[in-house]
């Protein structure tokens, strides 16, 4: 679907090509209408506002929200793995999975990129795209939790992203992850910390087991 393609494209680096076709991208998500009511509106209302900011202002931004630190990382296995061994496992399983999708990656991208991921999810079939991205729901929503604490309007693109998913997530759970994963950043000493810090969610240690359809190691919370 189109749709996800334009949800990647709106947590990329905001750049002057991604203005130009913010109408295009929006009349996508209109047409397509997997999303709708107010998970579309306040999507097609962050598209607006984001179009209207100065470029360079949008840039900082971005900078700003993730890639310093790992609180709002858009690589997913940093937030379930962090630099553990597990990580590299699970790299190559799911860059593994694009390469059978024909999708092909960069030497320098990383397969757990979210923007990219939500590219294979865009390729794959409606059934198959909605275990896979159920399946990475819970660090969406906890990195969506953590962007809504700072108003930021890339929430939204997130909560956008769970409810394609189709999960029901447990909202205590998913503020309880944003709470352990969130420690108060007032210096660049406390940045060092951060990135210390262990994981918001224990990945599974035994990859091997998981099904052919599975994201490894990206485990669910559930609702109650």
């Amino acid at each position: 679907m189109r749709s996800f393609r334009v949800l990647s494209r709106l947590l990329t680096y905001p750049q002057a090509k991604l203005f130009a076709h913010m109408d295009e991208m929006k009349a996508v998500l209109v047409d397509e209408k997997v999303l709708k009511g107010r998970k579309l509106k306040a999507v097609t209302g962050f598209m607006d506002e984001l179009s209207a900011t100065e470029l360079i202002t949008a840039q900082e931004t971005y900078v700003e929200l993730f890639d310093r630190g790992r609180s709002h990382c858009l690589h997913l296995f940093e937030h379930v793995h962090g630099e553990s061994h597990f990580r590299g496992q699970a790299m190559i399983e799911l860059a593994a999975r694009y390469e059978d999708k024909g999708l092909t990656i960069g030497a320098a991208e990383l397969p757990d990129y979210l923007p990219l991921f939500l590219e294979f999810v865009s390729i794959c079939e409606p059934k198959e795209a909605q275990a896979t991205l159920s399946q990475a729901a819970p660090v969406i929503a906890t990195i969506g939790e953590k962007l809504k604490r700072r108003e930021s309007g890339y929430a939204t693109v997130m909560e956008a992203i769970v409810a394609l998913s189709g999960v029901r997530l447990s909202r205590l759970d998913i503020k309880r992850a944003a709470d352990a994963a969130m420690p108060d950043i007032q210096t660049l000493d406390d940045l060092d910390k951060e990135w210390a810090e262990p994981e918001a969610f224990d990945g599974s240690p035994d990859c091997g087991t998981c099904g052919e359809n599975e994201l490894p190691a990206l485990q669910q919370i559930k609702g109650a």
